[in-house]
């Protein structure tokens, strides 16, 4: 028996959106603020015992929709055929929003009992192997919501601003089982079925002398709680040990204190006031011994280091471990009153206070307690994770016999129309480029399981070539797109030959993204790179010829349009143009470079000991060049090998604008690139 999916309506972000649950683990990922912790908060909301929801949990969406449902209720009272009132009623009932969690059971008819699960299976065909559990926060009377604001003392109190003081009241959960209303003990029959354990981000981790959280402690005192005591020798003989020891006690107690409990009776004033006698006896818990107790201690050759000295990301990675066998030894020995059908383990940002190697020691062990419990013990643990970890979506996610398919990838999308984000899920399962491109596929698993690609959690992305562009984007960020600098901008080095194997990734997830790309024209007979004026020149780019714009002569590529830039709206290319300074387009960026910053390379400026000095100077591709660099073959300055370009890179990287008052500018064809993904809307 397992959850095979989760739906969410209305709740925040999430208006309307499903998952599919694997088996073993599911990944949540995405940027910030797109409904991921959302997600848990849900869960967590509808299986407390405490009913918190509130109107801020509903999402913007209702808005309009509560305002709709008044408008019906209005007409309600003004209607006089009963007929058509309760027609009326009925539409309203069905109209006045709820927030909504529905999760499907999928169990095997030959392998799980069905007893608890009965009340959940409202199809009654024997083909169907699915129950549905569905929780709704709803109103309890509709009417009578209305009518209490129709009433109300603020007379020009809006009908949101009255609901998000008021709805608590006239709003409460509903469970149905299909579309068959539980109304008894519900509760009850519900974590019969599911249970769900939570590890929060925000984990009380404690690394100072004081170690007040004494983080370890708790969790090996939590695991105690959950462990089988029967039948264990070592458990009865501690607790026999205790039992004895608080005997002794109690007698030490009695005679230490004798003499103040006597003094205390004489306070008493009979017959109207009697202080009743005291009796003090020694209490030993095991589990707070554990937890309180007991110091925890790190072995480093003969010394023994408190807890709080191995740092946080020992400590932390030790307290997930014990949480989640904890979860699972509580959900094995849960008695039978107690006990729930399935177990799911939410963690939330387990890569806090982890580095790299220990985040995969963490999602490796997972993965191995997951399996030695469904082989050892027949029981099926589900896990999903909230992530913004490119290490644990590379350990966890990208697999080879399961490729991306533990990934669901949580996506905001601008409604424009309506002036308000929603979000949507893209589940990997329905990533078919595997199927119709199996080596490039197996291209993208490969390069992200090395390169630790962060694009799952990128605001937006930029595709480049090689190291120059990367180590100049920044600097040219912030020359022309500086609002760039408050997103999480992923710069991911792909080489000119493979840009176009992220074309259906990028597509699938959605995320903005520019490709920088260079023009690399070629001679037509020689098919040598020359320079873009060359006649009759072609271009060498895989990503231009094959993708974006799909032309391939350097003419055509010159007189293509903006609007043959882009790709699905929110990818655009960026390549090559004239300069407005000149009129020369060149074939690289180090060539742009230096077409749109001749000027520049040919001035001189002031040392703070007022020695005039040359700019030139300071790149190395200049030197034994014309003291000018007055010639109008900018194609003979640009640097021609791997090392050259990269020192030509760091040289620009390195210049100090500020000390010499001199700026260099970013090429045309970059900056427009940069301001059109500085916009936050999507499109050409």
């Amino acid at each position: 028996m397992k959850i095979k999916d989760i739906t969410i309506k209305n709740f925040r972000l999430l208006e309307d959106v499903r998952l599919n649950i694997e088996e073993d683990i599911t990944l949540i990922v995405g940027k910030n603020n797109t409904g991921k912790t959302s997600l848990f908060e849900v869960i967590n909301m509808f299986f407390n015992e405490k009913n918190n929801l509130s109107f801020p949990d509903f999402s913007q969406k209702t808005y309009s929709q509560f305002e709709a449902s008044f408008k019906i209720y209005e007409t309600v009272l003004k209607e006089t055929d009963e007929e058509k009132k309760e027609e009326l009623e009925k539409s309203l009932i069905s109209s006045i929003p709820n927030i909504q969690l529905e999760i499907q059971i999928e169990y095997d008819k030959a392998k799980d009992s069905l007893i608890n699960l009965s009340e959940f299976i409202s199809d009654l065909d024997d083909s169907k192997n699915i129950a549905t559990i569905k929780l709704q926060y709803k109103s309890k009377d509709s009417l009578r919501l209305f009518a209490a604001f129709g009433v109300r003392k603020e007379k020009e109190q809006k009908l949101i601003e009255w609901l998000n003081e008021n709805i608590t009241s006239y709003y409460d959960i509903k469970c149905y089982g299909g579309d068959n209303l539980i109304e008894e003990n519900f509760k009850r029959k519900l974590l019969s079925v599911l249970y769900f354990e939570t590890i929060q981000a925000s984990r009380k981790l404690d690394d100072t002398k004081a170690d007040k959280n004494k983080t370890l402690a708790v969790g090996f005192s939590d695991y105690y709680r959950e462990t089988n005591k029967d039948n264990n020798e070592d458990i009865e003989s501690l607790e026999k040990q205790l039992k004895e020891t608080s005997t002794v006690l109690n007698e030490k107690y009695e005679n230490i204190l004798k003499e103040l409990l006597e003094k205390l009776k004489l306070f008493g004033v009979e017959p109207h006031l009697t202080i009743p006698e005291i009796v003090l006896q020694a209490g030993f818990d095991p589990e707070n011994i554990l937890k309180n107790n007991i110091k925890y201690f790190y072995k480093q050759n003969d010394v023994t280091l408190p807890e709080n000295f191995n740092g946080l990301g020992y400590s932390n990675l030790i307290y997930l471990v014990l949480k989640v066998v904890s979860f699972i030894e509580k959900f094995k020995k849960a008695a039978p009153l107690y006990k729930s059908e399935t177990l799911t383990i939410l963690i939330e940002e387990p890569e806090a206070h982890l580095h790299p190697q220990m985040q995969q020691v963490f999602i490796s062990q997972i993965k191995r307690t997951i399996k030695e419990t469904k082989v050892k013990e027949n029981l099926a643990v589900q896990v999903i994770i909230s992530t913004h970890s490119s290490h644990i979506v590379t350990e966890a996610g990208i697999d080879v016999e399961r490729s991306f398919e533990r990934i669901r990838y949580f996506s905001k999308l601008y409604v424009k129309t309506e002036n308000r984000y929603k979000i949507e899920v893209k589940d990997f399962n329905e990533f078919k480029h595997k199927e119709s491109d199996k080596e490039t596929f197996r291209f993208l698993k490969q390069y992200m399981s090395l390169h630790r690609c962060d694009i799952f959690f990128a605001d937006k992305a930029i595709l480049v070539e090689g190291t120059t562009e990367r180590i100049l984007l920044p600097l040219m960020i912030n020359k022309v797109a500086k609002s760039l600098n408050n997103e999480y901008v992923s710069i991911i080095e792909v080489g000119g030959a493979y840009t176009s194997k992220f074309k259906e990734l990028l597509k699938f997830v959605g995320v903005k993204t520019l490709i920088i790309t260079d023009i690399d024209s070629c001679d037509i007979n020689s098919k040598e790179e020359c320079s873009v004026n060359t006649p009759n020149s072609f271009t060498s780019n895989e990503t231009l010829k094959s993708w974006i714009p799909k032309k391939e002569g350097i003419t055509e590529l010159l007189a293509t349009s903006e609007s043959e830039k882009y790709d699905d709206k929110s990818i655009r290319i960026a390549y090559q143009i004239p300069e407005v300074c000149n009129g020369h387009c060149a074939r690289s960026l180090e060539e742009s470079i230096i077409n749109v910053n001749i000027s520049f390379f040919k001035d001189n400026y002031f040392t703070d000991e007022g020695d005039e000095k040359k700019i030139k100077i300071h790149f190395s591709i200049f030197h034994g060049k014309e003291d000018d660099l007055n010639t109008e073959n900018i194609w003979e300055l640009r640097p021609k090998s791997s090392s050259t370009k990269t020192n030509f890179a760091f040289a620009l990287m390195t210049f100090d604008e500020n000390k010499t008052k001199k700026e260099w500018q970013v090429p045309l064809y970059i900056k427009e690139g940069l301001v059109w993904l500085a916009k936050n809307e999507i499109g050409k």
